[in-house]
């Protein structure tokens, strides 16, 4: 599968088979996630592989818009370490976070590759962090529920999308974006 398909064809799937993720299928997701970018290269990430039932029952009730959660087979967890900085800037600004979600996306991408599904849980990050005994200086930045898809998520249709045009503007802000408020 070409990068450019995978982008477009990934969906977020809400309703997992039960069926196990194999080891290596795993394996090569969690790989494809260590070569996201990071600054100085410091990868400030963990992966927590979390497959079982009641410790997803209890994540699942730590994240209350991603309540599907339960229902996959497995979940990562994707733990932000705290950087002790050389430019703290990049602790200010978010950078360790960045380069998480920039995790996050290389292990939808290599996920769908493989067949199987994922998803993003918004979840309660103290609750989280209690239930897998992450250390307070640790940030958690969502628990991803993986696995392969019950039915066929819909396809995605170009109108779906906002036109590049309405999304770009060259060497200063055009004002493209004002009065446009994301709901959901």
């Amino acid at each position: 599968m070409e990068v450019q398909e995978a982008i477009k064809q990934r969906r977020v799937v809400r309703k997992f088979r039960p069926d196990p993720i194999p080891d290596d299928a795993l394996y090569k997701i969690i790989n494809s996630a260590r070569w996201a970018p990071s600054p100085f290269n410091t990868q400030p990430w963990e992966f927590i592989i979390i497959r079982n039932q009641e410790t997803l029952k209890k994540l699942g009730d730590a994240a209350p818009t991603a309540q599907y959660l339960v229902e996959a087979p497995l979940a990562i967890a994707v733990v932000i370490l705290p950087i002790n900085a050389k430019y703290p800037f990049h602790q200010e600004v978010g950078e360790p976070k960045h380069a998480g979600a920039m995790a996050v996306q290389n292990i939808m991408l290599t996920a769908w590759e493989l067949g199987i599904g994922t998803g993003w849980a918004t979840i309660d990050a103290d609750k989280v962090k209690k239930i897998l005994h992450i250390p307070i200086e640790f940030d958690v930045l969502t628990v991803i529920p993986i696995g392969y898809s019950l039915d066929r998520p819909p396809e995605r249709m170009e109108e779906d999308r906002l036109p590049v045009d309405d999304l770009i503007s060259f060497e200063e802000f055009n004002g493209l974006s004002e009065g446009r408020i994301i709901e959901y």
